[in-house]
């Protein structure tokens, strides 16, 4: 509703109030929802890294194990360990491609979407 008035005071003191409700709201609800929301992305994505490195870790160290028993065995055990190894390294890369582009999204949800159906299956 709009009152209109020809008193320059009223005006100034609806000016007033209204700047103090948005900020009251903003600082109250909005600023907190978003800290939360940026903070919960940030842990997110370093337990996204943190996996990632440690399956990278037993990758390499089961690929190394395999390599030595593999040494002993046929050819077509050898072609076995290449075709793990490689799918294994595949999903690692698909999944460090996924938490780079979390990362960029940032909280943006559109993105986030985008990012899943990109890298998520």
């Amino acid at each position: 509703m709009v009152y209109v008035t020809g008193n320059w005071r009223v005006a100034i003191a609806g000016l007033v109030a209204s700047l103090v409700i948005f900020f009251v709201v903003f600082f109250a609800v909005i600023k907190p929802s978003q800290n939360t929301a940026n903070q919960a992305l940030k842990t997110g994505l370093q337990q996204t890294q943190q996996a990632l490195n440690q399956a990278q870790k037993q990758t390499s160290a089961a690929e190394s194990s395999a390599q030595q028993q593999v040494s002993s065995a046929t050819g077509q055990a050898q072609t076995t360990l290449n075709k793990a190894a490689g799918q294994a390294q595949t999903t690692l890369n698909k999944a460090a491609k996924l938490t780079t582009c979390l990362a960029q999204a940032g909280t943006d949800p559109s993105k986030l979407a985008s990012c899943q159906a990109s890298f998520g299956n």
